[in-house]
């Protein structure tokens, strides 16, 4: 009797550390998005403000910064070596399959938001990205058969008007050289853009359900890495087609900043964008594309702050309104979900009546 209760302990100490752990990994990748998703665009959108250009390798930036996967990947293959449990390769061939369908998906969406950047301003383009979440519930609805309830349906309506209200009054905030014409053109591909990753991201949750073995720190960072690796090849055969490569050298010379921080942008924009993209499957991948798009969703008004204390941009009423629209379709849209989390959970007589 005692050695039952003994074993039952146990197994109750490690379901309560497993739970731990899959809290702290999901808190660190959530870390990473909230770094990439305020730093990664603000830079973006200086390398355009200052004299860039170049928006396929703006594009190209936004997952070319895969390599530094290596490393941790490195240290937790050494770490299971020591224990004898080293694995090269985990990913099977249907996943390495998935992973270039989702890294062409990625580079075109890197592509599209990169081109909505060029002409928008960092507040109006995070309110457009932000309307992902509405995309990802609906996909989400699609792919992995979550439900809709009517709190995710309010969110969809609600960010829906806000991003009519922003495309209707769009004439007050549009930067100085850019017709209406690039201006529309920018917030469609933009929009386009928060589509197209409201799709990636249960796509990512629908291939993490059918990868047929288990998910792992390990299995997670080679996706990662072959996810971004893809993206990035897609993205280098436009510009070789357009011999980016070779203006990179004359665009920083012409930089108004200097040729140094010209670099700087560049690389550090790479590195930011890496560690979202890092934090987005992470989470997706010790939770869900839901929390992915939530935690995506709360970071707007986050980069509303820092678009106007470092690019100064404006904060007109119109802004203000959409963005109340996106944080009130984001507690709907929490709140729903935790309603139907805590329905699924029993309540402590149920948990007795079944232990009895």
């Amino acid at each position: 009797m005692k050695s039952s209760q003994g074993s039952q302990n146990e197994a109750t100490q490690r379901q309560k550390r497993k739970s731990l752990k899959a809290m702290f990994l999901v808190l660190v990748n959530c870390v990473l998005m909230t770094i990439g998703q305020v730093g990664g665009p603000l830079l973006l959108r200086i390398y355009y403000l200052h004299g860039g250009k170049r928006k396929w390798l703006n594009a190209w930036l936004l997952t070319s910064g895969f390599p530094i996967l290596i490393l941790p990947m490195a240290f937790s293959y050494l770490r299971a070596q020591a224990k004898g449990q080293a694995t090269v390769l985990l990913v099977t061939p249907r996943l390495v399959a998935a992973s270039a369908f989702l890294g062409i998906l990625l580079g075109l969406d890197g592509y599209l938001y990169s081109f909505g950047l060029s002409y928008l301003p960092i507040s109006v383009s995070s309110l457009l990205g932000s309307t992902q979440l509405a995309f990802t519930a609906i996909f989400a609805f699609i792919v992995v058969k979550h439900k809709f309830t009517h709190y995710s349906v309010n969110a969809v309506v609600l960010m829906t008007f806000g991003s009519v209200v922003l495309g209707l009054h769009m004439n007050g905030d549009r930067p100085s050289g850019v017709s209406d014409g690039k201006y529309l053109l920018g917030f469609l591909m933009t929009l386009g853009a928060a589509a197209l990753h409201g799709f990636i991201m249960p796509a990512l949750e629908y291939t993490h359900l059918k990868a047929g073995m288990p998910i792992t720190f390990d299995l997670v960072m080679q996706i990662q890495f072959l996810i971004s690796m893809f993206a990035t090849l897609f993205c280098t055969i436009p510009m070789v087609i357009n011999k980016d490569f070779q203006a990179i050298s004359k665009e920083a010379a012409e930089y108004s900043l200097g040729e140094t921080k010209y670099y700087m942008v560049i690389v550090l924009a790479a590195v930011a964008m890496q560690l979202l993209i890092i934090g987005s499957i992470g989470v997706i991948f010790c939770s869900t594309s839901l929390l992915g798009g939530l935690v995506s969703s709360l970071l707007v008004p986050v980069q509303q702050v820092f678009a106007v204390l470092f690019l100064h941009e404006r904060f007109n009423a119109d802004k203000g309104m959409a963005l109340a629209m996106c944080l009130w379709g984001f507690a709907s849209y929490f709140y729903g979900e935790y309603r139907s989390t805590y329905k699924k959970i029993p309540s402590k007589q149920e948990s007795e009546v079944e232990i009895i």
